[in-house]
């Protein structure tokens, strides 16, 4: 009788600390993230403080190189860099000049605004900032959905299509090609300087791996690819919409770049549909919820690309724009965190509390 109380005293034990204490999860995938604002507009090291306890590691934001920027921008990443040491954050900034914004000029510094000029825009922004950074920021990522500027003859963009480079091969993307081979020059240029190895990511989406092709046949180096990813539930990535083409293994057509994949904008894409409630326990909303966490097991398992990181788009709602874009965070704001932050902390070996454990258990992604 003595040895089965002192059993039934153990079960008792485990059951309290099951209740009080922090539960973890193993990640297969080496690195999670969120795409986020940066320090101008909110508390970073508040930001890095939440991500560090959920497990999160990446954290993807815009950096603007432009006339308007140059006072203010070295400064505030300079305070995300010092933030991100802290707390144990890897920066991945995105790069834009001002061609983002439909200046061939650079606001008067390359008047012709031909392709010497965007190449020395891209180039001559790169260095000069990137150069401040080569010792605390190892991946640039160079643009955005840039591959979403092309059209068709019916003015669509080039969803199921863009398999090829030749569809890309347009005076609107030859422009680009000419920003984004000064990107990518500057960059090298720096690692041949200074012995560094910073990385450049270059993106593109859907069917559109055409864009990639295209963009190193006109020089534009790049050493990982960003792909996004936002699909409703029940889409399986190994047999993914091919469009014009055959159904495909997406993360079989990554790998063929032989380069490192980063998914680093990913969700639901029932946040798209009009009547996406935003509201746990209703019906579209749980679909979301479903979706990604069906997506982030796909990432989590598949064998084929060598996928290095995986990011949520995007750590916070932004009530300010227009549906949809005002309601892809993983919390409201700071202090109310939706499900699909616990079930990224699941993935990413973060810390949940037993009641944000037992609403994964209640709704079937994680056993009891």
């Amino acid at each position: 009788m003595a040895g089965l109380k002192r059993i039934m005293i153990v079960l008792l034990c485990c059951s309290l600390i099951e209740i009080t204490m922090p539960v973890h999860a193993m990640a297969a995938v080496s690195s999670w993230g969120v795409n986020g604002p940066n320090s101008r507009s909110i508390s970073i090291s508040t930001v890095f403080q939440l991500l560090q306890a959920r497990g999160v590691k990446d954290y993807r934001f815009n950096v603007n190189i432009t006339t308007d920027t140059e006072s203010t921008l070295a400064p505030m990443v300079h305070d995300m860099v010092t933030a991100a040491s802290q707390y144990g954050i890897t920066l991945k900034p995105i790069i834009f000049t001002a061609f983002q914004y439909g200046d061939p000029t650079d606001a008067g510094k390359y008047p012709a605004g031909d392709a010497a000029a965007l190449y020395a825009q891209g180039y001559n922004r790169t260095y000069g900032f990137v150069s401040q950074f080569r010792n605390d920021i190892q991946e640039w990522e160079m643009g955005n959905e840039i591959n979403l500027k092309v059209t068709d003859s019916s003015g669509n963009r080039l969803f199921g299509k863009g398999w090829t480079a030749a569809e890309f091969d347009t005076p609107l993307m030859n422009q680009w090609a000419s920003v984004l081979k000064g990107i990518s020059d500057a960059i090298g240029q720096i690692n041949l300087e200074n012995g560094t190895s910073l990385r450049r990511t270059l993106n593109t989406t859907s069917t559109m791996f055409g864009f990639l092709d295209f963009m190193a046949s006109k020089g534009v180096a790049f050493d990982v690819i960003s792909y996004h990813y936002y699909e409703t539930y029940g889409t399986n990535p190994h047999n993914y919409w091919g469009g014009v083409r055959p159904n495909f293994d997406l993360f079989q057509q990554l790998a063929t770049y032989n380069r490192p994949v980063v998914f680093n904008e990913v969700n639901c894409a029932e946040i798209y549909h009009s009547d996406f409630e935003n509201q746990a326990g209703q019906p579209v909303t749980e679909n979301c919820f479903k979706s990604l966490d069906v997506i982030l097991n796909y990432m989590n398992t598949q064998t084929s690309a060598n996928i290095e990181s995986v990011g949520i788009y995007e750590l916070l709602d932004e009530p300010a724009k227009a549906p949809p874009e005002n309601r892809f965070g993983l919390l409201y704001d700071l202090n109310t965190p939706k499900i699909s932050l616990y079930i990224l902390t699941y993935f990413s070996g973060g810390t949940l509390t037993s009641a944000e454990r037992q609403e994964l258990i209640n709704r079937g992604f994680i056993s009891n």
